[in-house]
C-alpha cells in the first residue's frame, strides 16, 4: 500500500526532465554518448512520471474506492475522468451553522492545500473552553452535485496526523449527514437521536484506532447491527454507537485517506448501508440498517466536525495539537 504526501512528488517529474534536456544540450559531449545520455534520462524522467501517475492513480481511486458515479467533485489534483477538479476553499464547501468560536483555517501543508485543525490544550467537545477543532455543515457546489437526489454517496478525505500527536481516549473527523428536512438533518449528533434524521463520522479512539460513530433512527431494531461488528463495537443510549473500533489506525507522520459510503434504504424496508475504507481497503460495511422512515429522508451534506471527546476530561488533549484534512472528494454513485 502507497502512503506519501503529494508534495514529496508532485514537481519531481517535470522539473527532472527539464534539468537534464539542459544538462545534455549543454555539456559538449561526443555525440553519440550525448544522444545516449538523453535517452537515458529521457527514460528515467519518464518512469518517475509513470511513478507519479500510478501514485495519483492509486489515490484517487482510494478516494473514490466505489467505482462508477454519476457525478462528483474533488480538491485533490490528481483526479480524472469525469471527476470535477475543484480548490480547496469555502466557495467550494459553501460551509453554514459555523460555530463561530472556533475556526477551520485554509492554509497549506509542505504545499499541499489543507484546513487546518487546531485543538488548544486541555479542549474537549464544544460545550467547554477552551474550545478546539471546528463545526460547520457543508452541501458542497450543488450546482454540480445535489445530495438530496442521492440514493448513495461516497465521501473521503486524506488526514494527516503529525508525528508525537496524543490521541487520549477519542476524538471525532467528519462524515455525512441526512433527514426528513434541512433543519431536522443536523439534529442527529451530540446525544440526540430522532427517526427523521441520521448521521455517520468518524471518529478515532486510544492508540489512533479508527471506526465509524452513527446517529440511527433509535425506533428500528434493525439498527442494533452496528452493535455487533468486529473487531469491537458498542452501543449505548446516550450518545452515538462507536462502529468497527480499531479496524484500521491513523498513522501517525504520514496521510491515510478515509472514505465512507453511505446508502439510503427503501422505506419500509432494512437495506440501508454504511461501509468505510481506510487507504482504500474496506474495513467496515454493515447492511441491512434503516436510515430513514419517510420517503423526505434524504442525504443532505457533509457534517464538518472535528473535536477531542468524549464527554468527559479524560477526553481532553493533554497539550496543544494539530490535524490536518485535504484531498475532500464527493460522489453520487445511484441516484433515488
Amino acid at each position: 500500500m502507497v502512503r506519501t504526501s503529494m508534495s514529496r512528488f508532485t514537481l519531481v517529474p517535470h522539473h527532472l526532465a527539464l534539468l537534464v534536456a539542459f544538462f545534455c544540450a549543454a555539456v559538449p559531449l561526443s555525440h553519440g554518448w550525448e544522444v545516449r545520455s538523453q535517452d537515458h534520462h529521457h527514460r528515467l524522467a519518464n518512469r518517475d512520471t509513470q511513478e507519479v501517475l500510478s501514485i495519483w492513480d492509486v489515490q484517487a481511486t482510494q478516494l473514490f474506492p466505489k467505482g462508477p458515479r454519476s457525478s462528483s467533485w474533488s480538491t485533490f489534483p490528481g483526479t480524472s475522468g469525469g471527476d470535477t477538479k475543484l480548490p480547496l476553499e469555502p466557495a467550494t464547501l459553501v460551509p453554514f451553522k459555523v460555530l463561530q468560536s472556533t475556526t477551520a483555517e485554509y492554509t497549506t501543508l509542505n504545499g499541499k492545500k489543507v484546513i487546518k485543525a487546531h485543538y488548544p490544550k486541555g479542549s474537549y467537545t464544544f460545550g467547554h473552553n477552551p474550545q478546539g477543532g471546528f463545526s460547520f455543515y457543508a452541501k458542497g457546489p450543488v450546482n454540480r452535485l445535489d445530495l438530496t437526489t442521492a440514493k448513495e454517496v461516497t465521501f473521503g478525505y486524506s488526514v494527516y496526523v503529525p508525528r508525537g500527536f496524543a490521541f487520549q481516549k477519542g476524538g471525532k473527523m467528519p462524515g455525512i449527514y441526512g433527514g426528513d428536512n434541512d433543519d431536522k438533518a443536523t439534529g442527529c449528533s451530540g446525544g440526540r437521536r430522532d427517526n427523521g434524521c441520521f448521521s455517520s463520522r468518524i471518529m478515532w479512539r486510544a492508540q489512533g484506532d479508527g471506526e465509524l460513530y452513527t446517529y440511527l433512527p433509535p425506533d428500528s431494531p434493525e439498527n442494533k447491527k452496528v452493535c455487533n461488528v468486529p473487531p469491537f463495537s458498542e452501543c449505548n443510549e446516550a450518545y452515538g454507537a462507536s462502529v468497527g473500533r480499531g479496524s484500521f489506525t491513523f498513522a501517525t507522520g504520514q496521510w491515510t485517506v478515509v472514505t465512507m459510503r453511505v446508502k439510503l434504504n427503501d422505506v419500509g424496508h432494512a437495506n440501508g448501508e454504511l461501509q468505510l475504507w481506510a487507504n482504500g481497503e474496506s474495513k467496515v460495511n454493515v447492511k441491512g440498517l434503516v436510515l430513514r422512515t419517510s420517503r423526505n429522508g434524504r442525504i443532505r451534506g457533509m457534517q464538518w466536525q472535528t473535536f477531542f471527546g468524549g464527554s468527559s476530561t479524560s477526553f481532553a488533549t493533554p497539550k496543544d495539537q494539530d490535524v490536518y484534512f485535504s484531498d475532500v472528494s464527493l460522489a453520487i454513485t445511484q441516484k433515488l
